[in-house]
This record gives C-alpha cells, structure tokens and sequence, in this order.
C-alpha cells in the first residue's frame, strides 16, 4: 500500500516521516489561535486518524522526537527560524522578524499543499515566487558580488526558450556564446530543467568565471526530478561554442528533510537547499514588493482550507 505524503487539509499517516509530523505541528501552531500547539494536541489528532488509537503511548511518541526535529530545524536555520519549543509544545517565537515569519510560512505552505493543481493563489503563482525567492538566497549565499537572476517560466514576462538562452548568454559575457537549435528540438521546450542562473563576474571581464545553474522545486515529489538538470548537456545541447567554465548544480526545495540526506545530496550533482538551508541564507533585506506578494499567497492558501 502506498502512503501519500501528509498535505493541507489532511492528517499525517500511521507511517508519517518525523519531517511531515514537523510540519504539521508547525502548519497546526500557525493556524490556531493561541499560536501554540502541543505534542498531547498532535497525538490526539493522529489517535483519530489511526486503525489503531493505542498504537502511540507518552514515552515513545513521534510528535515528542519532531519536537526535537524542531529544534534541529532552528540550529540549522541559524536563527532565522519562526518557531520556538517548550518542553512538549511549539509556539510561535515572540521576537521573530514578519519578513522571516512570512517567508517560512511560505515554504512549508508551499511544501505541504498540491503544488501540481494550487499553486496559484491570489492570482499568484507559488513556484514562480519561490524562483525569485531562490534567486536573493543564492545571491546571499555566493556573496555580494554575485549576481543572479530568474531564467525559467517563474519570469514575469516569459519570452520563447530560444530567447530566454540568448539573453543568459548575453548576461554571461563568456564570449561569443549563440543559442544553439538541437537536431532533436521539437521547439516546446519550456526551460530546460533551469530555474536560476547564477554567476561572479571578474572586474578584468576576461572569460572563465563562476556559474551556478539552479533548479528549484516545491511540494514533497521532488526526488525523481533532482538529476534531471545537469548543466554541462544543458550547455552543450543549447550553446555554441560551450562557455569556458561548465556551471555547478543547485538543487532547491521547499521541503525540509534529514532522512537519506547524503543518499539524496549525491543524486543532485552539485550543491543541495532544503527549507533550513534556504532560511539560513536568507538575506536581511527582502526585496518589499517580493514579500508582500508572499504575504498575500500565504493568506489565500490558508483560507482555502479554513474558511468560516
């Protein structure tokens, strides 16, 4: 039998992962109206749900080891982490900056709801926001001299495929770098597997710099696509002559997740974000008009599911 993923609107399963336990007391926590929501509350909600009601007791609970998963998450994040724990419940951090609220409670929305059929709400596309929100991230994380923008369909305005390489190309300036159309190309390629470019170019202008390719990904069925983005065939495939320098891997989600971590960082080719890396490099300065747009889909993707 196969287990579906805990989503909004749902229970975690019997068989619920420590990270979905987590987001859900996270998800409960925010929606209530206390804005506290405890391991007894949790174990409640499951018994429910469960063939089984006694199956869970006090002394081996999964909701008081996602406790612990909790905590890990706010090391990992490195403060910039909305949630506090008490010693068997989970309440929202009394000091915590709105624009790291929001962002977080962005990623675990976009984590936990069906990205495939929701994604959009308030007329805004959630897995376009995360692509211009992976952008200021891989800028922070590279430094300030990096620069770093959206390449895939999360662009506001989304020119053809052939256009959008061409204009990569340009921005690049690894040379006289051209689009190049394959033997295979059936022209409704959309992006290529590529979300985010990123790259550090040298005050000498001279060719070879760095350049990150990245892909970003929401919802918990990201796992088949994380080899799919393998920027050495991307350039070979769309750019003639290649650039000098083959880009790096990145692969970002919105999940966060410890189990088979470095099983799933080999599979990605190159450097992997998950929900705690995202926040810890996190910039200070979020882009305004970026972060009201996040504000207003998390408000649409709540109410959907707790309308009076």
């Amino acid at each position: 039998m196969i287990v579906m993923s805990y989503k909004l609107g749902q229970l975690p399963s019997a068989k619920a992962t420590l990270s979905e336990i987590a987001d859900f007391m996270e998800y409960q926590c925010l929606i209530s109206d206390e804005n506290v929501y405890s391991s007894v509350s949790g174990e409640s909600a499951i018994g429910i749900s469960c063939d089984d009601p006694n199956s869970m007791s006090d002394e081996n609970s999964d909701f008081v080891d996602a406790l612990a998963e909790i905590e890990d998450r706010n090391s990992f994040s490195c403060g910039k982490y909305p949630f506090e724990t008490t010693t068997n419940s989970l309440t929202i951090s009394a000091g915590i900056e709105n624009g790291v609220l929001e962002v977080y409670k962005f990623l675990l929305l976009a984590t936990r709801e069906n990205m495939s059929e929701n994604k959009i709400a308030a007329q805004i596309d959630g897995t376009a926001l995360f692509e211009r929100l992976c952008t200021l991230v891989l800028k922070n994380y590279f430094g300030e001299k990096c620069s770093s923008f959206v390449f895939g369909t999360g662009q506001q305005e989304v020119p053809s495929f052939s256009v959008r390489v061409q204009e990569m190309l340009d921005k690049l300036d690894e040379g006289n770098l051209k689009f190049r159309h394959p033997d295979c190309d059936s022209g409704q390629q959309k992006d290529g597997k590529l979300d985010v470019v990123v790259f550090i170019p040298f005050a000498d202008n001279k060719k070879g710099q760095f350049i990150a390719f990245g892909q970003c990904k929401t919802g918990t069925n990201w796992r088949p696509a994380i080899s799919q983005l393998n920027p050495k065939v991307f350039c070979q495939t769309y750019c003639v002559p290649p650039p000098g320098f083959i880009p790096i891997a990145v692969f970002m989600v919105t999940e966060s997740f410890t189990q088979n971590w470095e099983m799933v960082q080999r599979s990605s080719n190159g450097i992997l974000f998950d929900r705690t890396r995202i926040m810890n490099y996190l910039p200070g300065d979020i882009d305004t008009g970026l972060l009201e747009e996040i504000r207003q889909w998390n408000a649409a993707v709540i109410e959907r599911y707790h309308r009076a």
